[in-house]
């Protein structure tokens, strides 16, 4: 029984959980994650430098240049914790059966009540993943910037009359070229590919809309998908993305705004990943530990004993922020 409550064992369990609704995060930004040594987090917002060279003679000195455009930003990391208690009289219609199926009872609830921690933990990192993409990390009270990444007004448009996807009269496809365009003059780094988060309004509205239906019979490419969705319109591969959480309101919010199309130009350094070490006299030198692999746990778990009412509590920690480095590379439309 010892054994399920080692602080390693909770640790590893909880590292070990699949997380499969985190669509934003675990395409951009879990291939990024990595271990600090300290929750005092520097990171650089970049934005490169767009001249070119001119032909020297082979006498002459190298040529000096502007170096890369970079704001460094230092800032305490961010933490998510959560905690929960396991009531030993939740369990006590089962001792009569035998310690054996106690223990086993306790081991199923402290795993539901750790996947379900872990659930929290990993919503809560799809919303900051998706905010960041958009410019700025809120709080769960939706007001609070925990984070500003600085993307400028122009990569945030909102469209209005004839430009509005829903309009007959708009041009969704030379809109998003233009997005494409204003992306690659800014962002001052080789855009590689193109990713859209769009939702469903959006979606529908390019379902719906005759200049592109009319593309969509012509380029075998961008054939419209079985489930009725677009799966790639000039270049940009789209996903419609309704995924969702409840407010402390108790309404629904979805990670994408449904009228929302947030256009990414895939490249070089756009995001980074950083964990701070948790701060727990039980976790020695932190999440930065390595286990027997040489790999680090991303997520600190443990558990301990309460007297009065007799039970154990169950606690998960982790300390990450998205971090959006080429805000340049990355356009958020309101497009309906």
């Amino acid at each position: 029984m010892d054994e399920l409550f080692l602080v390693r064992v909770l640790t590893t369990a909880i590292n070990a959980m699949k997380a499969p609704s985190r669509r934003i995060y675990n395409r951009l930004f879990a291939p990024r994650e990595h271990l600090e040594p300290s929750d005092l987090l520097q990171f650089d917002i970049i934005t490169g430098s767009e001249k070119i060279l001119g032909n020297i003679s082979i006498y002459a000195p190298a040529t000096v240049t502007d170096k890369t455009g970079r704001k460094t930003v230092t800032m305490t990391a961010p933490r998510l914790s959560s905690k929960r208690f396991i009531a030993t009289a939740a369990l006590n219609s089962l001792r009569a059966m035998g310690g054996k199926i106690s223990v086993e009872m306790m081991k199923d609830r402290i795993a539901r009540e750790q996947k379900d921690m872990r659930n929290e933990h990993d919503r809560t990192l799809e919303f900051w993943a998706a905010n960041a993409l958009k410019g700025k990390i809120y709080d769960k009270d939706l007001s609070t910037v925990l984070v500003d990444y600085g993307m400028a007004g122009t990569h945030q448009p909102t469209l209005t009359g004839d430009d509005l996807w829903t309009s007959t009269a708009s041009d969704p496809i030379a809109k998003i070229r233009a997005l494409k365009l204003l992306i690659e003059d800014d962002a001052s780094v080789a855009i590689t590919g193109w990713l859209a988060y769009l939702g469903y309004e959006a979606m529908d509205a390019l379902l719906a809309h005759a200049a592109v239906r009319d593309l969509l019979k012509t380029d075998k490419g961008s054939q419209m998908a079985e489930n009725g969705r677009i799966q790639k319109l000039v270049e940009v591969e789209l996903e419609e993305y309704n995924g969702s959480f409840i407010d402390d309101t108790g309404t629904r919010r979805r990670f994408i705004n449904s009228d929302e199309f947030l256009l990414i130009g895939l490249c070089e350094d756009m995001v980074d990943t950083p964990y701070a070490p948790v701060v727990d006299d039980e976790a020695p030198g932190g999440v930065g530990n390595v286990d027997a692999n040489g790999n680090g746990a991303l997520f600190f778990s443990k558990s301990w004993p309460e007297k009065d009412p007799s039970g154990r509590w169950v606690k998960a920690e982790a300390r990450p922020l998205p971090v959006l480095q080429r805000p340049a590379a990355v356009v958020d439309a309101t497009v309906v």
